[in-house]
């Protein structure tokens, strides 16, 4: 984390802005500029299958929500779909999986954003999906290409989920834990099946 020091004469407001906006123009020089290293939608565009989707809380006493086993139906009932990402070279993507505790259908769609060797999705605003799945705002994966294209995920930060979405995942009470758990996120899409 960056420290941010204030001058006497900087007032308290304008650190906290220089703060806030310091990430933001960090991934503006690093990944989401328009030189000609970035990503083209087309070198991404496809269907790729959601592999891995874990989210490990910061405090190790408490453990990971493996979302693929206790969310998501990984052998989903006949005329149901299996969990995918759909990268479309027009900048949108679209996440489709069939619930495990009910067979329902569950669908989030929203924009891309593409960096020198990543692929941001950016969530709506307000998303049960997201929320369900513990999915950070925005999800940025790194692209590796290989014998089949593979995006992957491992948050560098801490971001909070709530209490209630987190032991859901869990299959767990809620009583005891804090109003929001921090955590980070691990996925895995590939063009390839899973493994």
């Amino acid at each position: 984390m960056r420290k941010i020091m204030r001058s006497p004469t900087m007032p308290l407001r304008a650190a906290a802005l220089l703060a806030a906006a310091l990430p933001l123009l960090a991934a503006a020089c690093d990944d989401g500029g328009s030189g000609p290293d970035r990503l083209a939608p087309g070198d991404v565009a496809g269907v790729y299958n959601l592999c891995e989707l874990r989210f490990t809380p910061g405090n190790t006493i408490l453990p990971a929500a493996d979302l693929m086993q206790t969310v998501v139906d990984t052998t989903p009932p006949a005329g149901r779909p299996e969990a995918t990402v759909s990268l479309a070279a027009s900048g949108v993507y679209d996440l489709v999986y069939t619930r495990q505790s009910d067979s329902f259908l569950r669908q989030m769609q929203g924009s891309l954003s593409y960096g020198t060797n990543t692929v941001t999705l950016n969530m709506p605003g307000t998303s049960t999906v997201a929320e369900e799945l513990l999915l950070p705002r925005p999800l940025t994966l790194t692209v590796l290409e290989g014998t089949s294209m593979r995006l992957v995920a491992q948050t560098q930060f801490s971001y909070s989920v709530t209490r209630e979405d987190y032991a859901r995942a869990r299959n767990a009470s809620p009583s005891g834990l804090a109003p929001t758990i921090e955590g980070s996120a691990s996925v895995v899409l590939s063009a390839a099946p899973c493994s």
